[in-house]
């Protein structure tokens, strides 16, 4: 009796494992995909990026000048 039920706790295993590859290519897949998709955004976020950095640049450098003209006028 014990024999028959090693079996099929082989043959479930071997089932699982199956079904486990399977659904891991799926993952893959669908990983794959995901990357290519983030690679084509790649460039596109890059150049808001350094977009965003340029605006903030000029920003601050108005904050700056503003300050200096404003202690300039009222120091005279």
């Amino acid at each position: 009796m014990e024999q028959a039920k090693a079996n099929w706790n082989d043959d479930r295993l071997d089932h699982f494992a199956a079904q486990f590859d399977k659904r891991f290519e799926h993952v893959d897949r669908r990983f794959d995909r995901l990357e290519t998709r983030i690679d084509a955004q790649g460039e596109h976020f890059d150049a808001r990026f350094d977009a965003l950095q340029q605006a903030m640049v000029i920003t601050l450098a108005s904050i700056l000048a503003a300050f200096a003209a404003l202690v300039a006028v009222v120091s005279f």
